[in-house]
């Protein structure tokens, strides 16, 4: 049996979309679902194949996504902030320096426009500032390239930098693909009604924003276990990363150069207010491997990955982490509803 030839193309977009996932996980790549099909599908597209990935499904990946990341706030974790509450308090001082600091940089060196600095300034994950800064009319590639350069950097100069530390230890972790099954009526429930109130209320990138705090809402009072299984989070990654990898039709080196320039750059920048805040934060008794690990602006996961191969506090940091992703992707929102409302270039 043929397949239809209108959906032909959108079934090899993401066999190879997959393809680039599986192979990025292999060679250790950071994010590798999400990079590896971006690098992929990009590299096709730039090239000039016809690989063509449907963008339908992008509101429901963003509302999974949503209550995925506020599924990490429990009860346990909210304990936790008490006891790190000093740390917390001055984390979103350094994440606003650090963002001045690095969109003046693309503003008046890089010479892009305020939507594209502010938004590639932003220490978010990649998912959700490129979608938050497409809808504001932010060139969805030159994010990408940006914060794809981000991540990667920072889990790079942190890798070699706990290399030095004694006792690095390394541990191989086994990730059940269908763990949290039976929890998939609850991620539905909370995805889309978190959807529905955050559309309702007008919530400022209602699609993520909405379901992140209507789970974390529920998961801190105890309501509702509703972590999405890995698998979905999986193909998640991959529908978004392949979307994303798809804008880079025509693109040039030119195109490419600058946007992977100044990511390299901003991350450069970014490590001197950390440094400064690292020093701060050890004159206040803190641990310094967890300091830096809990403060790097780098991928959620890769960061507590890297805290597990050092021995570090992983509640310590994994706590900063679901702080700077949930107070970031809030800031940003809030960023795009101003930034829509004067409209600026």
């Amino acid at each position: 049996m043929r397949i239809n030839f209108v959906y032909r193309p959108y079934l090899y977009g993401l066999c190879l979309a997959f393809f680039g996932g599986y192979l990025a996980k292999l060679i250790g790549m950071p994010l590798p679902w999400m990079l590896g099909p971006l690098f992929v599908i990009g590299a096709a597209n730039a090239f000039r194949f016809k690989v063509n990935i449907p963008e339908t499904p992008r509101p429901i990946c963003r509302a999974l996504l949503g209550c995925a990341i506020g599924a990490n706030f429990s009860p346990q974790v909210l304990d936790r902030f008490f006891e790190v509450g000093l740390s917390l308090i001055i984390l979103p001082m350094f994440v606003i320096i650090m963002i001045l600091c690095t969109a003046i940089y693309l503003r008046k060196v890089m010479k892009f426009d305020l939507k594209t600095s502010v938004f590639g300034s932003i220490p978010g994950g990649l998912n959700e500032m490129v979608i938050l800064g497409k809808e504001i009319g932010v060139d969805g590639r030159i994010m990408t390239l940006i914060h794809s350069t981000r991540i990667v950097v920072v889990v790079i100069i942190a890798s070699i930098a706990i290399y030095f530390f004694p006792n690095v230890k390394t541990e191989v972790l086994e990730i059940d693909l269908f763990k949290n099954y039976h929890q998939l009526p609850a991620v539905i429930f909370v995805s889309f009604f978190g959807f529905f109130i955050g559309k309702v209320i007008r919530l400022p990138g209602y699609t993520i924003t909405g379901p992140m705090i209507f789970s974390a809402t529920l998961h801190v009072l105890g309501l509702v276990n509703a972590m999405p299984i890995y698998l979905l989070i999986i193909i998640v990654q991959v529908i978004l990363g392949s979307v994303l990898g798809s804008q880079f039709k025509g693109i040039t080196m030119k195109d490419f150069y600058g946007p992977v320039l100044s990511g390299f750059i901003t991350t450069l920048i970014a490590f001197i207010p950390l440094s400064i805040f690292v020093i701060i934060l050890l004159k206040l008794d803190y641990n310094l491997i967890s300091i830096i690990l809990s403060y790097s602006p780098g991928g959620q996961s890769e960061m507590n990955i890297l805290a597990l191969s050092v021995g570090a506090d992983m509640a310590f940091i994994s706590t900063h982490h679901m702080f700077r992703v949930f107070m970031v992707i809030m800031i940003a929102a809030i960023i795009q509803k101003i930034l829509k409302t004067i409209n600026v270039d």
